[in-house]
């Protein structure tokens, strides 16, 4: 396709240039091309050339550039122009994937499109010059564009045998773009879902998190439910694909509430994981009422340890997995609490959390029946506006808050550090959430006096 001009940065263009002056073949190929065409914003850029990685090396290296052999194995140099990393790798073909992943064989060749043949997806197997403002596209790469469909390079079945991730990356860039996967794209991955399970839990992980940010997440999520993948990365949600609530406050079965609450979500990978694990419990939490309606008792603690070992199984870090679980455990908030309640729940949540607590909470009231959303929206609004005075208003929440502390508990009690002392700070800590007005050393101590028998009491 000639007569092509692309905005390709400086220093990309120089990069081809360097290699054009050599004798060298240079196009910028892969995703940047993609983004191009469809008027997003490269992050990555990627050269593909005739010339061997030593080559490579010695010509960007004579011209003063910092090279780096990241991929030297497999023919990929990073060249860095100031800030801006490029990966020049060398026209290839490959062979025997025995790890699902890379290529026990390399064999480097002369001609473009033998390069563009291994891509995962016409849309990706699209080649640029620079020189010549010539974008070759073997495969049909432009028409997937215009049609909106991501398709495989060549049989997606072998392409998909290489490497199961592709079947994930095909779904995450169907989100990304908003595009459709072609037909016979689509029965491939169907038929070789089982293959992910070949693939590392953190390449899934981090492909898992792509579709959840991307622009049409939930066409993602659909896409992942309907071919089979969700439910092999997260074998636990099938148990609610098909689980009917038996309840008049829900129009959806278990699984079909999650993704119906997921669309209420902002694009946050701690709040949408939260919410697509938030009611995974439910199932094994089902109990029958004699009035015939659907129970879910202690769904969110079961839910909690539950979402612990989903999220430790994808290798998500500590931190996150507790925040996540956090949400989970909590998220199912009583509107009517009252003042002290919402104390406690602070102390338990932290304030730093308490936002996006409110946002899962949200997320899955919207996702129940009209009726409910119509009776208790105004609830939840109120709600929200008290916790949010309490969090503003209010500074003691922990009992290492209290203007008084163990060693003051011993001296008066004449006691030993243990438990006497811990339930002493204990009951401080209540009359302090119900007004915290009360948190003051001389009204604390007189307490502590007054408490002593009752304390030892019960000793």
């Amino acid at each position: 396709m000639r007569g092509m001009f692309l905005p390709l940065p400086v220093e990309v263009k120089k990069a081809c240039e360097i290699l054009a002056r050599h004798g060298k073949q240079a196009y910028v190929v892969g995703g940047a091309i993609r983004d191009l065409l469809v008027g997003g914003s490269p992050q990555d850029w990627d050269l593909a050339t005739d010339a061997r990685p030593r080559e490579v090396e010695q010509i960007f290296s004579g011209a003063g550039y910092k090279t780096v052999p990241t991929g030297i194995k497999f023919g990929t140099v990073t060249v860095f122009f100031g800030e801006l990393p490029v990966e020049i790798t060398t026209f290839r073909q490959e062979d025997d994937y025995s790890d699902f992943r890379r290529p026990a064989r390399v064999h480097f060749v002369k001609e473009l499109v033998a390069d563009l043949a291994r891509r995962d997806f016409t849309v990706n197997a699209l080649a640029y010059d620079p020189e010549l403002f010539l974008l070759h596209d073997p495969f049909g790469g432009v028409k997937d564009l215009l049609k909106g469909e991501i398709r495989g390079v060549g049989a997606p079945e072998e392409r998909f045998c290489e490497d199961p991730l592709r079947m994930m990356r095909g779904i995450r860039l169907a989100a990304e773009l908003g595009f459709k996967i072609e037909e016979k794209t689509r029965h491939a991955i169907f038929r070789n879902a089982e293959l992910i399970e070949k693939v590392s839990a953190e390449r899934i992980r981090d492909e898992l998190n792509r579709t959840l940010l991307s622009w049409h997440f939930l066409q993602g999520m659909e896409l992942l439910k309907e071919t089979g993948l969700l439910f092999l990365i997260i074998p636990e949600l099938k148990e609610g694909w098909l689980f009917a609530q038996y309840h008049p406050s829900h129009r959806y079965t278990v699984l079909e509430h999650t993704f119906e609450a997921l669309r209420y979500t902002p694009s946050s990978i701690k709040v949408r994981l939260a919410v697509l694990l938030h009611d995974v419990a439910k199932p094994r939490c089902f109990s029958r009422g004699e009035d015939g309606r659907g129970h879910f008792y202690g769904h969110n603690h079961l839910g909690a340890i539950m979402a612990e070992r989903i999220l430790r199984r994808l290798r998500y870090e500590k931190r996150l997995i507790r925040s996540i679980t956090t949400l989970i455990r909590e998220h199912m908030l009583n509107l009517s609490m009252g003042s002290a309640g919402m104390r406690k729940l602070i102390v338990r949540v932290g304030r730093e959390l308490i936002p996006e607590l409110l946002v899962v909470r949200l997320a899955d009231f919207l996702a129940h029946s009209t009726l409910i959303i119509e009776q208790d929206l105004d609830d939840f609004e109120r709600f929200r506006e008290r916790l949010d005075a309490i969090i503003k208003e209010e500074t003691a929440f922990r009992v290492k808050d209290l203007a008084v502390d163990g060693i003051d508990v011993q001296r008066i009690l004449n006691c030993r550090p243990g438990p006497v002392v811990g339930r002493t700070l204990k009951l401080l800590w209540n009359e302090i959430l119900v007004d915290p007005r009360k948190n003051n050393r001389s009204y604390l101590l007189a307490r502590i006096r007054e408490l002593a028998g009752k304390i030892k009491g019960t000793s």
